[in-house]
């Protein structure tokens, strides 16, 4: 009896995922890094906004798109000189 007690709990934990499944497609901003959900559903980086500022002069942040809802390095022209990412 003891032996299935505790079997219990480490077949519940081995049956959950990892926490951070998204959406495939989606995009969102980690830090610095523009980021899409791939078809594992896990989140790849598809974007160093630090190495575009590196090959392309001036700042570069991720960044949110209006048109489309998606997330994109873009220069940060109008943030705050300690950096803003947003």
């Amino acid at each position: 009896m003891t032996k299935l007690l505790l079997l219990i709990p480490v077949i519940a934990l081995c049956a959950c995922g990892p926490l951070d499944k998204c959406r495939v497609d989606d995009t969102r901003c980690s830090g610095n890094n523009a980021q899409v959900c791939a078809s594992d559903q896990t989140w790849q980086t598809f974007m160093n906004c630090d190495e575009v500022t590196d090959y392309s002069g001036g700042r570069w942040t991720c960044q949110a798109l209006e048109a489309d809802g998606g997330h994109t390095c873009l220069p940060a022209e109008g943030l705050p000189e300690d950096g803003g990412v947003l």
